[in-house]
């Protein structure tokens, strides 16, 4: 059964801590006058320009699966999916809003109880999804109603259109070390939803 990581205050400050000293004792000054290394292209799944702070999560996944690659044993790999989480948990801050993200829809299905689910990729195997059956959904409140704009526009939307979409992101689907971070899952619970160059939806 899959769980979602909602809350990892306590391992995380404990991994912090962790991870500070040992970045304090390997750091090393560099040269003077040394320029900040230049910030590699970051690739979305949607063609065209991406908000800021896409931008900007999706860079922290980028920088794991670079980690993750040259990681050689079951610990590196480990660390590295901690790493992840706490960069992550870093970034979102207070804050755990997706704005006018930008991405390809992937998924839409009904649930047996008539609801339907949606998953949308933001950069290559990584997805902002809602849960995809009601038992896991009791706390959450991600399925979407048919009769809603956001369902209407989901169930009318092809494989592979380009969307923009508004999301609380609740936190990540619980998964094996390799997956969490070379196949990253977020819970979303969406309020916006158009296909891109579409006039927004009313409310």
């Amino acid at each position: 059964m899959r769980k979602c990581l909602a809350t990892v205050a306590a391992a995380l400050l404990y991994a912090t801590a962790a991870l500070a000293q040992t970045q304090t004792s390997t750091q090393r000054p560099g040269p003077p006058n040394a320029q900040p290394p230049s910030q590699p292209e970051v690739i979305g799944s949607a063609q065209g320009p991406l908000p800021q702070r896409e931008i900007d999560y999706i860079g922290i996944i980028d920088k794991a699966r670079k980690q993750h690659s040259v990681s050689r044993s079951l610990d590196a790999r480990r660390d590295t999916r901690m790493n992840l989480q706490i960069a992550v948990h870093e970034f979102m801050g207070l804050s755990h809003n997706a704005q006018d993200w930008v991405g390809i829809f992937k998924d839409c299905k009904k649930t047996r109880e008539g609801a339907l689910t949606l998953e949308i990729e933001v950069a290559p195997g990584v997805t902002i999804a809602t849960w995809d059956n009601a038992n896991m959904d009791v706390s959450y409140n991600t399925l979407l109603k048919p009769y809603t704009s956001v369902g209407k526009i989901a169930g009318s939307l092809a494989i592979g259109d380009t969307v923009v979409f508004s999301a609380d992101l609740i936190g990540s689907v619980i998964s094996s070390d390799d997956d969490m971070v070379l196949h990253p899952q977020v819970i979303g619970q969406f309020f916006k939803l158009k296909k891109q160059d579409d006039p927004a939806p009313q409310q």
